[in-house]
């Protein structure tokens, strides 16, 4: 059975996310034909063919969990649906809805075409998006980050242009964010209704905008042509945009206005959505998340096994030799009508051993018997105990599975998206290079080419980068932070590739004061890197941030961390906030950085406080 729709957002602060989840999942029950059910935790047989299973934890502090998994059984297979809500009356309240589809398998009498529209790639019967998930997010003001997440596509003007924009580009979104772009002459009804019909299987999935005129051009603008949405598509953007580079762009694919002219809007919803749940269920939980379902994930079997304990074993249904209904509405399962029936044999045991104790050596021979079910009945305790202690090894081996997943995960896809910006900065550096052998070979300054080739040699790891900047190689940067954060890094960069990316960059940042002391530049750093002068070094703009985020800037004890050494000509207090900072490359929460001050209009220099491991932020900390 596969995960085959996942969704998990956050309700704004002040919305109970129990009680609303609570309501809207009962009314679900209710639509699907299993009446009027109370949803209390415990055990609950639903209309014969389905079973309900309600866990709850309530922790001291006030923060309250509740999970609800209903188990149907159908013609296709078994279909799990599984609703996780977490209240804890300080951050936002958040809910997870996952449902696993049965395997595919199909049989002969299944039409080809029924097999295209309704078996997903991965060989599972495909799902829709639930209904109750459309009646949460319709029901309540949800978010994925700053991205806002709805039943219906949302839409932007101009004035929330600046809005969108923070939602794209927001470091905490999970989830995708489509952005649709007006067709000429369509009115603006008719626009969010065909927007809608494209995006209806990815609700819970992403947040669904369509731009107005004036908020299409205004995007345009700010993003420029490389992450821009033409008029009549669809963008699909992913987390950690970053509209300065081009390479970035390629990951955020365009669903053009000519291909959904062609194409029947049921069948791009589908592609649509078949897109987006492939990449959520590739998504490891978020860490609260995960948190709370390992805590319900234990708490579970023992919710199960409280049912069976409350049934009581004399109590028997007409007909099947079943026992009865459990009280406080937990239901009978299979297990439970085999424990009764257990507890009905050994109560016939005891009448039957009563009534033989009467005769010759009667009482002798049931004590006998006793004991021994007594001896089975203890090697019955112990099996139970070891079942339970071995349930609760395999949860620990699964869960350290799944961090191992999630980790290999997320590396891969940060390799995936380093390597294509290698290539494309190693292309665009071989066609200059080649340019300048060109140039140089025609003046006949082959020499002083080898040379600076030499000079600009990459160090092999960050031991050999600190030699260097000790000795001074790059007389306009200084290294004033803890070598060791750097040296760490090494254990991490076998073949030294960070390494000469962070080379590369102090060189750009030696290069950028030399121009400026030179007069060859006036603007700061993310200018030169958009517009480096002929024959300086230059790097891409989209690694660079001129500012942290602004729940870094508002945390005391985040922004402490960027407070880093500058001798005290700089700043008396011998050390300053440093928020202008290079990424060098993407790998989970090592993911380095180079944090530095610009100095180069005053004294002529950089001073760089930081190399190491991506700092805490609001989103890691």
């Amino acid at each position: 059975m596969a995960v085959g729709y996942r969704s998990v957002f956050s309700l704004r602060h002040g919305q109970d996310a129990v009680r609303l989840t609570a309501e809207q999942f009962r009314s679900w029950l209710a639509l699907k034909g299993y009446g009027s059910v109370a949803a209390t935790p415990g055990v609950h047989e639903l209309a014969g063919h389905a079973q309900l299973v309600v866990t709850e934890l309530d922790a001291p502090d006030g923060a309250r969990a509740l999970r609800y998994r209903l188990t149907e059984f159908s013609s296709t297979g078994e279909w799990v649906t599984t609703v996780t809500v977490h209240r804890d009356g300080q951050d936002d309240d958040w809910v997870w809805v996952d449902v696993n589809a049965p395997p595919s398998a199909p049989g002969p009498a299944v039409s080809q075409e029924r097999l295209v529209k309704d078996v997903d790639a991965g060989d599972a019967w495909w799902t829709g998006v639930p209904h109750m998930v459309r009646a949460i997010l319709s029901a309540a003001d949800a978010h994925d980050g700053e991205m806002i997440l709805s039943a219906r596509p949302a839409v932007v003007t101009e004035a929330d242009v600046d809005g969108l924009i923070s939602a794209i580009c927001d470091p905490g979104r999970r989830g995708t964010a489509l952005v649709a772009a007006p067709i000429p002459d369509v009115p603006g009804p008719a626009m969010i209704d065909h927007v809608e019909r494209l995006t209806r299987e990815c609700v819970g999935l992403s947040g669904i905008y369509v731009l107005d005129a004036a908020a299409a051009a205004q995007l345009d603008e700010s993003f420029g042509p490389s992450h821009s949405v033409p008029l009549g598509a669809v963008r699909t953007f992913l987390p950690e945009v970053d509209p300065a580079s081009a390479v970035d762009a390629r990951r955020h694919r365009v669903l053009l206005a000519r291909t959904i002219a062609e194409q029947a809007p049921g069948k791009l919803a589908h592609l649509l959505g078949r897109a987006n749940r492939s990449r959520a269920l590739t998504l490891p939980l978020p860490a609260h998340v995960a948190q709370v379902d390992r805590l319900l994930s234990r708490e579970e079997p023992a919710t199960v096994l409280r049912a069976i304990q409350a049934t009581p074993s004399g109590s028997r249904r007409s007909g099947d030799g079943a026992a009865g209904l459990a009280p406080a509405g937990l239901a009978e399962t299979t297990a439970v009508r085999e424990v009764a029936i257990a507890g009905e044999l050994l109560t016939s045991l005891v009448s039957e051993f009563q009534s033989d104790a009467g005769g010759p050596g009667g009482a002798d021979d049931m004590t006998a018997r006793f004991r021994e079910l007594l001896a089975e009945g203890r090697g019955v305790l112990r099996g139970h105990r070891e079942i339970s202690r071995r349930l609760e090894t395999l949860q620990d081996l699964l869960e350290d599975a799944e961090d191992d997943r999630d980790l290999v995960r997320a590396r891969l896809e940060d390799e995936q998206l380093d390597h294509a910006e290698t290539q494309a900065e190693l292309l665009k550096a071989k066609l200059e290079l080649d340019r300048l052998r060109g140039i140089l070979s025609r003046v006949g300054r082959v020499d002083q080419t080898r040379a600076a080739t030499a000079a600009a040699r990459s160090p092999g790891s960050f031991a050999e980068l600190l030699e260097r900047l000790d000795e001074h190689v790059l007389s306009s940067v200084i290294f004033t932070g803890d070598p060791k954060n750097a040296l760490e890094l090494d254990d991490f960069d076998p073949v030294g590739t960070w390494a000469a990316k962070s080379w590369d960059v102090l060189r750009v940042l030696d290069g950028y004061a030399a121009a400026r002391r030179r007069g060859e530049f006036s603007k700061g750093v993310h200018a030169y890197l958009g517009h480096t002068p002929p024959g300086r070094p230059g790097y891409p703009p989209g690694a660079h941030s001129t500012q942290e985020s602004e729940p870094v800037e508002r945390s005391p004890k985040l922004r402490k961390l960027r407070v880093l050494p500058v001798p005290r000509n700089i700043n008396p207090d011998g050390a300053i906030f440093m928020d202008a900072h290079f990424k060098i490359a993407r790998k989970g929460l090592i993911s380095p950085r180079i944090y530095y001050h610009d100095d180069a209009s005053q004294t002529g220099k950089i001073y760089v406080g930081y190399i190491g491991k991506h700092l805490p932020n609001a989103h890691t900390n």
